[in-house]
């Protein structure tokens, strides 16, 4: 792994994770804001989930600093981080993974904002951050770092105020390694959506605790709600949400159902052919796969 700079020796030596697909002026941005962190790195590992919008020396022309790992194929969110997790913990010496949505840009003192609250607990095995959304003409907002998951049902909300998250938000997430070691990694059957609910979970059945470092600033471009779903995206969503049910629900079919209706009748209403397709055959998708069970710790 290409070192950024070599850390101090009384900080934790952290290694940051970016998932890429195709779009390489947003990960070239991230890895410019990673390389002026007040608390350096000790490592980048960009991954590229099957990116067939450009060459493989293109994208790693835009991130001199970072290690890139090619994926023949999109493996999602989840596959995509595990396979850049796995690459960097092939240094003994690294403490804490930096995940990272492409997207993102950390201010300078974020990252050292992160450590110093998993400092606070050897026991805290997650951080985030609340995320800083939208753009200066349309309006910035400042986003949860996760969510609640209401009722039967599960469904993502963001939290009321005074309100702890059930589940922190994968678009930026620091991880300790030990907890990592005790838990495992993504479960690599959520493809996108719910992979960092069940990640979190996890964490928390195992007696890791998550935190929140609500003075890190950092900046999100994508969008922290989903109104119109593409057929991939519903898809995703669909299969994510019943996978999480059939996991962790006594009567999943009756806890899925409800919001699987609910959202056809929406997506009817906005006339949203490719979402109503998506979210029938993610239904499908999770119903056929095997009943899922907790992954093994790595």
């Amino acid at each position: 792994m290409t070192s950024v700079r070599r850390p101090d020796s009384r900080a934790p030596a952290v290694a940051a994770v970016i998932p890429h697909l195709d779009r390489i002026p947003d990960t070239a941005a991230c890895c410019r804001a990673l390389a002026a962190q007040t608390l350096p790195l000790a490592g980048i590992v960009v991954v590229d989930n099957g990116s067939t919008a450009h060459a493989p020396e293109e994208l790693a022309a835009a991130c001199p600093a970072a290690r890139i790992l090619r994926l023949d194929e999109n493996r999602g969110f989840a596959g995509g981080v595990n396979a850049g997790i796995r690459a960097a913990l092939a240094q003994p010496e690294i403490e804490f993974i930096w995940v990272l949505n492409n997207d993102t840009a950390a201010a300078p003192d974020a990252l050292e904002t992160l450590a110093a609250a998993a400092a606070a607990d050897p026991r805290i095995g997650l951080v985030g951050c609340p995320l800083l959304e939208g753009t200066e003409d349309a309006g910035r907002r400042r986003v949860p770092p996760g969510k609640k998951l209401r009722g039967p049902w599960a469904i993502p909300v963001f939290p009321k105020a005074g309100e702890r998250p059930d589940y922190l938000s994968g678009a930026c997430l620091l991880i300790r390694r030990e907890a990592l070691d005790d838990v495992g990694l993504f479960d690599e059957g959520f493809f996108f959506f719910f992979e960092d609910a069940d990640f979190s979970r996890r964490f928390l059945g195992r007696g890791w605790r998550l935190a929140v470092a609500e003075n890190a600033q950092v900046e999100h471009r994508g969008s922290a709600t989903i109104c119109r779903m593409s057929e991939l995206q519903a898809r995703a969503y669909r299969a994510g949400h019943v996978r999480y049910l059939r996991k962790y629900a006594r009567h999943p079919f009756w806890g899925a159902l409800p919001p699987f209706l609910a959202r056809l009748a929406l997506d009817a209403l906005r006339g949203n052919g490719a979402a109503i397709r998506g979210n029938g055959r993610g239904w499908r998708q999770a119903w056929q796969a095997p009943r899922p069970g907790a992954p093994a710790a790595t």
